[in-house]
């Protein structure tokens, strides 16, 4: 039962944060929330760094800044980031073809698709890897396998005709590319890329170490009749291997399966990140601010501080340092926002009017639908998006599998404090419950 205790003993940074903990205490005793994180940035600075509620079902140990949450679809925006920086730094193009970059990769007439079409979800390949995933879903344990499968996988529709959502082979096809296009791990890039420029270490993972699992944040399943989710993934332009019967079966499956210590420990690149609240959120802050990196997080009121856990524990400290030299940004490309959203000299590679950009997921305004940002939320409810005019970014993490109503009732509070636009995914509980909860 949520109390005064339920909040992490910290002071609220601002007025927002001291309005928004009542709402959370609320959704708690509501038995609506187990386990949140929120953070938020406004203008470079940390102004929500909230964690509440239970790690665990019929557990005692509170959730705390550092806790570590599986965010499922939420890793998408982190993936397509890493291909945004390769992209950056000169080692591959847009319009590459995938089989220059990943021999492989070009068996079934796949020679044709290109870099822009695995991160606008329209390869073609939108049901690779389903039958793993719902027949066998352990096999995602074994990444080289699954990038063998995806090497393999025959496309249903030409790359560029059709943008459907790719739900697990989007992750395997933009890893493959980057350890193809860098000849290094795929972690090893995520590390380079985000984890030591933007000094959150030991807080975003996309496959978890050994030492972490003390801080780990086990899901709960769905409160309500799953029959909800399949109504809602009716309304959705799902792969056919994601339909009403096996989305249900999804749902039922996947808080005990995502639970697993050898599923977290698995590189999932579109559906397994294991992060803080304000690790995502620092990820998207210095993204709307065109990849400049925000000054510290403030370390007054959150222990242990942002940064402070060894990323590798148990390892030596030669191994958790980083080798690249200090940066003040991590994009040097001023119409980076235009490459993420596919809008101006980068419209030609997205579909037309459809839900993503390149990678991210795009933000309209829910009165005029016009872009205001771009992120990524994932089944469940978790979430991390930003509004580039408002140099606003914010991310919430649930444990308690939800159909996104609590993540908009979170985001329509802190943006009407704040005097800026809700996006159209959050503006009612009936649209953001369809919205949030596959992607």
């Amino acid at each position: 039962m949520a109390n005064d205790h339920w909040i992490y003993d910290t002071p609220p940074l601002s007025d927002v944060e001291a309005k928004l903990r009542p709402l959370l205490v609320q959704l708690g005793n509501d038995n609506k929330l187990l386990g949140v994180q929120v953070c938020a940035y406004k203008d470079g600075k940390v102004i929500i760094d909230t964690a509440g509620g239970l790690l665990e079902k019929d557990g005692d140990r509170p959730v705390q800044p550092d806790s570590l949450f599986p965010v499922f679809s939420v890793t998408k925006g982190i993936t397509a980031g890493m291909l945004h920086w390769l992209i950056d730094a000169g080692k591959l193009k847009l319009e590459d073809s995938v089989a220059n970059i990943w021999s492989e990769f070009g068996s079934h007439g796949k020679d044709l698709i290109k870099v822009h079409h695995a991160l606008n979800h329209t390869s073609g390949l939108h049901n690779a890897l389903a039958d793993i995933v719902l027949g066998n879903p352990f096999l995602m344990s074994n990444w080289e396998e699954c990038l063998k499968s995806t090497a393999m996988s025959v496309p249903e529709s030409e790359p560029g005709k059709e943008q459907t959502y790719h739900y697990i082979s989007y992750g395997y096809i933009c890893g493959g590319i980057i350890e193809h296009a860098t000849g290094k791990k795929f972690q090893e890039i995520l590390e380079e890329a985000f984890i030591h420029p933007l000094q959150i270490e030991g807080e975003l993972y996309i496959g978890i170490p050994a030492g972490v699992e003390a801080r780990l944040a086990s899901l709960a399943p769905y409160g309500d009749d799953p029959k909800k989710l399949s109504e809602v993934g009716s309304r959705l332009d799902l792969p056919s291997s994601l339909k009403p019967d096996n989305i249900q079966q999804a749902a039922t499956m996947v808080p005990a399966l995502f639970n697993m210590l050898n599923i977290r420990r698995a590189i999932i690149p579109a559906a397994n990140a294991h992060c803080s609240a304000r690790a995502i959120a620092r990820y998207y802050a210095s993204l709307v601010d065109g990849g400049a990196i925000p000054p510290p997080h403030s370390s007054s009121s959150s222990t242990p501080p942002l940064g402070s856990h060894p990323h590798i524990p148990h390892s030596t400290a030669a191994e958790n340092s980083s080798s690249s030299p200090k940066i003040d940004k991590l994009f040097s490309n001023p119409k980076i926002h235009d490459a993420f959203l596919g809008v101006g000299e980068y419209a030609s590679l997205v579909k037309q009017d459809g839900i993503f950009g390149l990678g991210f997921k795009r933000c309209h305004h829910s009165k005029d639908r016009s872009l205001i940002g771009f992120g990524h939320s994932g089944m469940g409810g978790s979430t991390g998006f930003c509004d580039i005019e408002n140099k606003f970014a914010i991310a919430v993490t649930l444990n308690k599998m939800s159909y996104g109503a609590e993540t908009a009732r979170i985001i329509q509070l802190v943006c009407s404090e704040l005097n800026i636009p809700v996006p159209e995914e959050y503006s009612g509980f009936e649209d953001s419950d369809a919205k949030v909860l596959v992607n």
